[in-house]
């Protein structure tokens, strides 16, 4: 034994490890958990109503189960200012509250009247809202939003975040995160997307399912019809225990000056990220194609895309060309897929097709256009192309038309020049 002693004090760190042991452990096996003290956010609600805030959060609540699923709860706290109102909320709550693990951050569309980075800006600033949390816009109250994600999470492990997750993939592709939000805000144009949610309850929900179903009408409404489809089948439970639903109709707000200028639709931002060679799986529809007398339409799937595109002055004036590369698959005859088999005859792209599809495109994409235009919003970054590439010149004709300041109004006078080459994928 004394032996094992003296070999013990040969080795002073052994002794210190020793010592270090016997002084924390109890501490550590017998003090609270941090969960007592702080409450995790997995999302947040902003609202404001009568000029008071409402800050709603959808925290995590740690309990012992034997099913795994996680416990949330929404807890909200108002107050004159946003800063009152997510103190109220941590009284409510009885915890500190930590917003680094919020992955989605909700407003109501009534903020979109006045500058929303106002409303946010003390949350980024000081209670470290992440800035790469999904930034969302919604129809109804943002409380109204996550009390559905509440469901949706109990019942189905569906998270919030992959209601939007969707469209942030396909359609949206402009990243709708709060940095995102951010980088446009402070741009020379001002302007930025957000993505857009709506919420339907089961009645409403019933009647537009079965008037889709019913309609004949291709283009927007098959494209709308089948991501709404998508996006909330796994909804199913919620609705019929008379829930509230959140339906992502692929839909996004353009903002300028944190404001919102527009609502745009599938088709719109369809227009937006068509030279966004990142933006694949669009739905394109061509109508009016005669098949053994009968006046049939087709729905093309976008699977690969390649764009080349260069900016440049003629004659003074900013010319952008652009030349898109589409590969596309058959995947829908007159609305329905049934058994239709990809070796189908309408998988070869005749050229009657090929033209249908380009003008589709073109259609999209000037209608896009010609809203940009309208709300002085280059979300698109033609401004900033032109200045990278064509700097002396881009600056002698911002003079022209009136200096920095008209930077927005840049995209005004730009000639587009839009090329479709359209291949079978």
């Amino acid at each position: 034994m004394k032996r094992k002693i003296k070999i013990l004090f040969k080795m002073p760190m052994l002794i210190v490890f020793i010592i270090i042991l016997l002084f924390f452990t109890p501490f550590a096996i017998y003090s609270p958990g941090e969960s007592r003290n702080r409450g995790v956010v997995t999302a947040l609600g902003i609202d404001k109503i009568d000029e008071e805030y409402e800050i709603s959060l959808l925290t995590f609540i740690p309990t012992a189960n034997q099913s795994y699923q996680e416990k949330s709860s929404v807890i909200s706290g108002k107050g004159g200012s946003v800063a009152e109102a997510i103190y109220n909320a941590q009284i409510a709550m009885g915890r500190s509250v930590g917003l680094s693990h919020a992955k989605t951050t909700v407003v109501n569309e009534k903020l979109l009247e006045e500058d929303v980075a106002s409303s946010i800006d003390y949350l980024s600033r000081v209670a470290s809202l992440p800035e790469n949390t999904v930034f969302v816009c919604t129809n109804k109250t943002a409380k109204e939003i996550l009390e559905s994600s509440k469901d949706l999470i109990s019942n189905l492990g569906l998270k919030l975040e992959q209601v939007i997750g969707y469209n942030a993939n396909n359609l949206y592709v402009t990243d709708t995160s709060l940095e995102a939000f951010y980088k446009g805000y402070f741009s020379p144009t001002k302007s930025s997307l957000i993505g857009y949610l709506t919420i339907e309850d089961e009645k409403t929900r019933k009647e537009e399912n079965s008037e889709i179903s019913n309609s004949q009408d291709s283009g927007s409404t098959q494209t709308q019809s089948s991501q709404k489809n998508s996006d909330s089948s796994s909804n199913s439970n919620n609705s019929e225990a008379g829930l509230k639903q959140i339906v992502n109709q692929g839909q996004a707000v353009l903002l300028k000056n944190g404001k919102k200028v527009a609502l745009l639709d599938v088709e719109q931002l369809n227009g937006i990220n068509i030279l966004n060679p990142k933006s694949i799986n669009q739905i394109i529809t061509v109508d009016g194609i005669e098949k053994d007398e009968q006046t049939i339409s087709l729905q093309y799937k976008i699977k690969t895309k390649k764009t080349l595109i260069s900016s440049k002055f003629e004659n003074g004036y900013p010319i952008y060309n652009a030349q898109l590369i589409l590969g596309v698959e058959l995947v829908e005859i007159n609305g329905v897929e049934n058994s239709l088999k990809v070796n189908t005859e309408f998988s070869n792209v005749t050229d009657e097709i090929a033209e249908k599809i380009e003008q589709k495109i073109k259609e999209q994409f000037t209608n896009s256009i010609n809203i940009l235009r309208d709300c002085d919003a280059d979300v698109l970054g033609i401004a900033r192309q032109f200045f990278f590439h064509n700097r002396k010149e881009f600056v002698r004709f911002l003079n022209k038309i009136g200096g920095q300041e008209a930077v927005s109004q840049f995209i005004d006078y730009v000639v587009f020049k839009l090329n479709v080459v359209v291949e079978p994928d």
